[in-house]
């Protein structure tokens, strides 16, 4: 069966392990047994931008696959109106998997589809996965059934790494393309770029291209000059 819509903008890597911070580790352990079959009907999670929800919606789909359960990934903020169509088919798969709701929140046309999905999926006895910035009860829903649909099953919220965590996490992903990141330049980028991970991942993707290009090791002044050149 085939994926509908495939995943966009993938995280890499699209894994549970690659997660970090030792607070989420029930929240991983909640969403693996879901992805399984044999966990939640259905889950809601929530965090700011950059928390890492998109990372964890598309771990439960590679996961749900990796046991043989066909799973749809549909992040609403590129889908527009296709959502609808795509609900549709939900009786098709082991997992279905909502990302950013926020998306439609607020919109009489957008609440419906999803209040609609939810019900299908609920019916049709496939697991759902919903991921907004805000738990239910603060999001600002207009219909009422909706509310309460959002409300089912289990709700928890992703826990931010520690800085120490985040250090750990560049020099990991740095090791793994072959560079040596030393701690005080990890330092440095959590120090003076914006904290979240999806800033500080894509930044790493920037020295090991300029790296590359240039040669050279990743000291501090070659980080700093690296990532100002590209943010001219």
């Amino acid at each position: 069966m085939q994926q509908i819509p495939l995943a966009l903008d993938l995280v890499t890597p699209t894994s549970f392990e690659g997660f970090i911070g030792n607070d989420n580790l029930l929240l991983k352990a909640l969403l693996s047994e879901q992805a399984g079959g044999h966990g939640e009907e259905q889950v809601f999670i929530h965090g700011p931008g950059g928390a890492g929800k998109s990372h964890l919606a598309q771990a439960a789909c590679y996961h749900a696959g990796s046991l043989g359960r066909p799973a749809a990934y549909w992040p609403l903020r590129q889908l527009g109106g296709q959502l609808a169509a795509a609900s549709e088919q939900i009786e098709a798969f082991g997992l279905a998997v909502i990302d950013d709701i926020d998306a439609v929140i607020g919109q009489s046309e957008g609440e419906f589809v999803l209040f609609d999905l939810i019900n299908r999926a609920r019916e049709a006895g496939v697991p759902l996965l919903l991921t907004a910035s805000r738990p239910p009860a603060e999001l600002p829903v207009r219909l009422p059934d909706l509310a309460s649909r959002l409300a089912w099953g289990a709700i928890m919220a992703i826990h931010p790494p520690t800085d120490g965590e985040k250090i750990e996490l560049l020099r990991n992903r740095a090791q793994a393309r072959g560079l040596e990141l030393p701690y005080a330049a990890a330092q440095w980028m959590l120090a003076h770029l914006p904290r979240d991970l999806g800033t500080l991942l894509g930044s790493l993707d920037q020295l090991d291209r300029q790296s590359m290009i240039a040669q050279r090791r990743l000291t501090i002044p070659f980080v700093k000059e690296a990532l100002e050149s590209t943010s001219e």
